[in-house]
């Protein structure tokens, strides 16, 4: 009788395998478990800084999706708005002639979808966008177009779209719809590009010089202490702080300090559960000496 042999993968390729499910349950850990579990920091500095970095840049990358998909769906709003206005009769033509802009029906003529703006108003009666009602929107005056988002407030002159677009330019339905579309994609695109800057480069960058500080103090306190663990500790505490926050947004409690505070709080207790267990390991193991990283 022929005996049928099994292939067995290779001990290495097993290996790979296991550290990579390994790494994607922590991963996946990584976006609940800070809110509610002592423990997990001790593991995450276990895991190392690399991990913690790796974690933080996905983590950024997930919450950049979101404020841009309501960007993104208040566009297409108001794009739709835009075209059963010009359906109704109710949009004008504009044309814009050597830097000025001429619009042939009643002003202002404002479209909003929550805290999304889209506006035009040659009469001078509205001259900019509103940001503390407004966080998204375009409005056009008879000498500029006001640009705003979650990246800043931008001005650009009419003469500046003569380079792009000639003199005159005329818009109508099929233009202003087509317009729109290609103002849609670029604002998705900046605003996702923008919001991802901030959500990684930015609090990261924050986050370590804030860490470079308590690492300073938390030194003076227990020596031998090293930066990495405090780094880790204040990557994953992240976590429940931009949760938190966005949890208060919905009660109208925001203020610009309020990241902060909560940063602080959480990364301080946080600290404190795997600074303790530092602490304990070495009452254990006098010998063991903390590498800075």
């Amino acid at each position: 009788m022929q005996e049928h042999s099994t292939i067995q993968p290779r001990g290495n390729e097993s290996g790979e395998y296991g550290a990579v499910l390994t790494w994607l349950i922590f991963t996946a850990k990584g976006f609940i478990f800070p809110c509610f579990s002592p423990s997990f920091y001790i593991e995450a500095v276990k895991k190392g800084l690399l991990n913690a970095i790796v974690f933080f840049a996905i983590f950024a990358l997930g919450i950049t999706f979101v404020p841009t998909i309501k960007v993104y769906v208040a566009m297409r709003g108001i794009g739709e708005e835009l075209r059963g206005a010009y359906d109704r009769g109710e949009f004008p033509t504009i044309v814009i002639k050597d830097g000025l802009a001429q619009v042939d029906g009643p002003q202002p003529l404002i479209f909003e979808d929550e805290r999304n703006l889209f506006a035009i108003d040659t009469t001078g009666g509205m001259i900019e966008i509103d940001t503390r009602a407004y966080s998204q929107g375009l409005l056009l005056t008879q000498t500029e177009i006001h640009y705003v988002n979650e990246d800043g407030y931008e001005v650009i002159p009419l003469t500046d779209l003569h380079e792009l677009f000639g003199n005159p330019i005329v818009i109508d339905k099929s233009q202003a719809v087509t317009l729109w579309r290609s103002v849609s994609i670029w604002v998705n695109i900046l605003t996702f590009v923008g919001i991802l800057m901030w959500n990684s480069l930015a609090r990261f960058a924050y986050i370590a010089l804030v860490g470079l500080l308590i690492w300073g103090i938390v030194s003076i306190i227990q020596k031998g202490t090293g930066f990495g663990p405090i780094l880790i500790t204040g990557v994953f505490a992240h976590v429940p702080v931009i949760y938190l926050r966005e949890i208060l947004k919905l009660v109208n409690i925001s203020f610009i300090t309020l990241y902060s505070i909560l940063l602080f709080g959480i990364w301080g207790m946080a600290l404190w559960v795997v600074l303790r267990k530092n602490d304990d390991e070495r009452t254990e193991s006098p010998s063991n000496i903390s590498s800075p990283f």
